[in-house]
């Protein structure tokens, strides 16, 4: 039977792994095992090639799908979510030198203020298409709750060296003069060194629930890298039902 040989070679490699952890399975734990695993593999790579398709650029979108997975084992959202951040953002035209950067500063403030991160990526993104501020983006910025023309005003204040209202900068905002560049200087200050946000998703990963976050998404890792490394053969089984059911 084909489809039993071919599947019986990836099985040692499970054994073999189950060992090292000292586990004993069974042959119906193993299949279990082996199917889990190709479901996860199958998840990462559908993710991989939907973000190489979006940046046009093979390699560049792996180094990135790469850093977005050692993102996730310090922060309390998942691989698959803080992927999907990362193509919205590249979506809307972050560019790719910045996306994981600019991903995992929005995340830091979404898990801050324990809002959707969604809501931040749209009003992000407007602004980044617009290349301005509008009235629009501050009410969004405001009711997921950061006051965006305060931080504005503390940015040009520091930035002018001399005193300048929230009043002010929503006078500057009604004029389009508050440029992207500007809104997303803020999010680098509420998250760097000092901020209010500063490395919060690493902070919030090391309770419980961030902790069991982080345990899954590396077990999710390892059976991706099981899934990679035997993947021709795994291909192969699925080639053999498909001839079979044809």
């Amino acid at each position: 039977d084909a489809v039993k040989q071919q599947t019986n070679s990836i099985i040692p490699t499970l054994k073999n792994l189950a060992m090292q952890f000292g586990l004993v399975f069974s042959v119906q734990q193993i299949s279990q095992w082996l199917k889990h695993m190709v479901e996860v593999r199958a998840q990462f790579e559908l993710q991989q090639i939907a973000l190489r398709s979006i940046i046009q650029d093979k390699q560049k979108a792996d180094e990135i799908f790469a850093q977005v997975q050692q993102l996730a084992l310090k922060s309390p959202f998942s691989i698959m979510e803080l992927n999907r951040f990362t193509k919205q953002m590249a979506a809307y035209g972050v560019e790719a030198d910045k996306l994981v950067d600019t991903t995992k500063r929005l995340a830091d403030v979404s898990a801050g203020l324990g809002v959707d991160m969604g809501r931040l990526i749209l009003a992000y993104g407007q602004v980044k298409t617009a290349n301005y501020l509008r009235a629009t983006e501050v009410r969004q910025f405001t009711e997921a709750g950061l006051n965006i023309t305060q931080e504005l005003a503390n940015y040009f204040t520091e930035l002018n060296g001399k005193m300048v209202t929230a009043g002010e900068v929503t006078e500057m905002i009604t004029k389009r003069m508050v440029k992207f560049e500007d809104v997303a200087e803020v999010f680098k200050r509420v998250t760097s060194a000092g901020g209010m946000f500063y490395e919060m998703q690493e902070k919030q990963s090391e309770g419980l629930k961030g902790q069991i976050q982080r345990i899954g998404d590396a077990y999710s890792i390892m059976l991706n890298d099981i899934g990679k490394g035997n993947q021709g053969k795994i291909a192969a089984v699925l080639s053999t039902i498909r001839q079979m059911i044809s």
